[in-house]
């Protein structure tokens, strides 16, 4: 039996036969739509741009180590611990009446500005995608983290409960 699926023009549901993505009807968007995905597939692929990334980040040796710490075996092993303590839910949710599932572990002052306070379990929390991305952005304005950006004087919080809520300016 072959293959088939729905044609892709918005609110027409006919059927069709694969590889073919548009239905009779609709017939002559289908080079235009295999054009565009030629000229997707031909573009410079994830991997280089992540391999261009890496090289840049394996420049400065405190971002070099600060990686070679996230894929090791340690930070696996505490994120392990951290789950399992916190139930895999975001804690930052949490703070905030909110329940939802995290499998993010997140240091709750930055490893970029405590580095000494890696290991310490009392800060990691664990963070849904939505928060951990929320509260990177804040760090990046807060404490000056991230790449390119430079540190700042700023006092530590090293408590959830005292950071803003982070998905308020999400929704």
């Amino acid at each position: 039996m072959p293959m088939t699926g729905r044609c892709r023009e918005p609110n027409c549901h006919a059927v069709v036969v694969r590889p073919l993505h548009y239905c009779t009807k609709h017939a002559d968007k289908e080079a235009a739509y295999q054009a565009s995905r030629e000229r997707w597939t031909n573009r410079t692929s994830n991997s280089k741009r992540y391999k261009d990334y890496d090289r840049m980040r394996s420049k400065d040796p405190f971002k070099a180590e600060q990686h070679k710490f996230y894929q090791g075996k340690q930070w696996r092993s505490i994120r392990e611990i951290a789950l399992r303590r916190d139930n895999y839910l975001c804690q930052y949710c949490l703070n905030h009446k909110r329940v939802r599932t995290g499998n993010i572990g997140d240091h709750i002052v930055p490893y970029e500005v405590e580095p000494e306070n890696r290991t310490n379990l009392a800060n990691i929390a664990i963070a849904c995608s939505k928060c951990h991305t929320a509260k990177t952005k804040w760090e990046q304005l807060y404490y000056g983290t991230g790449m390119g950006n430079k540190l700042k004087n700023a006092i530590p919080i090293r408590n959830v409960k005292d950071l803003p809520d982070f998905q308020k300016n999400i929704r």
